[in-house]
């Protein structure tokens, strides 16, 4: 008789063989998909992807770099892998971004405006947005033409989650004719734009030595002190640096970079001088402690990182860049690769299974 051939889903376990999925990259896992009907079972479930962005978002190891290159192409770099050139090459990976319903006059993507959940937001030129998955390449364009703002430059910008809806927003504030602030957000869940002028706090244009926040959830507006010392300097930044809210400023005298960590969100008190460094700019936590940053040298305007620990001490440069996005770029943001769907796509998912359709 002939010996019937075990493959791996017959010697391991379905639960086993989740596990193991779950430590795979997303990039790797949506290749995966096609190797059997179990694997694209397991892959493609929104709870798995779910736990798989929930395991790899809290592992520094996993952030990535996008940065524009033009309006059709971008870079995707594996921060991690930058410094580990005895294990491998780093990993730049190019991606083609989606091309839109364009106008009949040339637009073009102008900058990236945030990341939330491994989806990136971009803007493009000249009333659309777009927000795409680098992994999945899945996007959606966003037309906000029907706004009427005097200045593009005067547009801000919000990306998040809505866990309470399952529902991505994107918010726009600007200032109108008659310089009062404008506030709207597009829920990508009903696909479609809602009007939050009622939630503007009075307070809006002075703010004395705070963060305002938006709370996707409540629609509503709060403040978060900021550390004393921080007090009158400008500008200061905002991020996120292992997964909490950070600060940093520049101390362009002594050539420095002041990073502050609130460890306890909204408590004041937890908020902590952390890292100094030399004049550049943190994109994410690496190895728990160190840091990596995008590195400013007089006379240097390429492209490239370094890596410091908690003292501020110099652990690496990445290598040379690579002659594709070799000039410093004008529009980046730092995200976490993963294979969740878009709130609209699962909406239509529900619809189907209800019709039967």
């Amino acid at each position: 008789m002939e010996r019937k051939h075990m493959g791996m889903n017959d010697i391991l376990s379905r639960e086993l063989i989740h596990r193991i999925l779950l430590r795979v990259p997303a990039r790797d896992l949506f290749r995966l998909r096609f190797i059997s009907k179990l694997w694209h079972s397991l892959i493609s479930d929104r709870d798995f992807a779910e736990s798989h962005y929930d395991l790899n978002s809290a592992a520094s190891s996993h952030s990535h770099f996008f940065l524009v290159k033009n309006c059709t192409h971008a870079w995707c770099i594996q921060l991690d892998t930058l410094f580990d050139v005895a294990a491998a090459p780093p990993t730049h990976k190019e991606v083609y971004l989606p091309s839109s319903k364009r106008p009949s006059f040339p637009c073009s993507l102008s900058r990236t405006m945030g990341s939330c959940r491994g989806f990136v937001l971009l803007n493009e030129k000249p009333d659309f947005l777009v927000i795409f998955n680098p992994v999945t390449g899945s996007s959606k364009t966003i037309s906000y033409s029907h706004i009427k703002v005097p200045h593009h430059d005067i547009i801000r910008y919000g990306f998040g989650f809505d866990a309470s809806r399952d529902d991505y927003l994107i918010v726009l504030s600007w200032l109108d004719n008659y310089m009062q602030h404008r506030l709207v957000c597009f829920s990508l869940r009903t696909n479609s734009w809602i009007n939050l002028d009622a939630a503007l706090p009075k307070s809006i244009n002075y703010i004395d030595d705070g963060i305002l926040i938006f709370d996707l959830k409540e629609r509503s507006f709060s403040t978060i002190s900021m550390p004393q010392q921080l007090v009158g300097d400008y500008p200061i930044n905002l991020t996120i640096l292992g997964g909490c809210l950070a600060l940093y400023s520049y101390d362009i005298d002594n050539h420095k970079t002041e990073i502050w960590v609130m460890k306890e969100y909204k408590v004041p008190s937890s908020w902590i001088l952390i890292y100094e460094i030399p004049y550049g700019m943190p994109l994410c936590i690496s190895n728990g402690s160190d840091i990596i940053a995008l590195n400013f040298t007089p006379l240097y305007s390429n492209v490239r990182f370094a890596k410091y620990n908690v003292s501020g001490e110099l652990l690496n440069y990445s290598p040379p860049p690579r002659s594709q996005y070799d000039y410093f770029p004008e529009s980046f943001c730092v995200y976490t690769e993963s294979l969740l769907p878009f709130s609209s796509d699962i909406k239509n998912r529900d619809k189907k299974k209800k019709t039967g359709m």
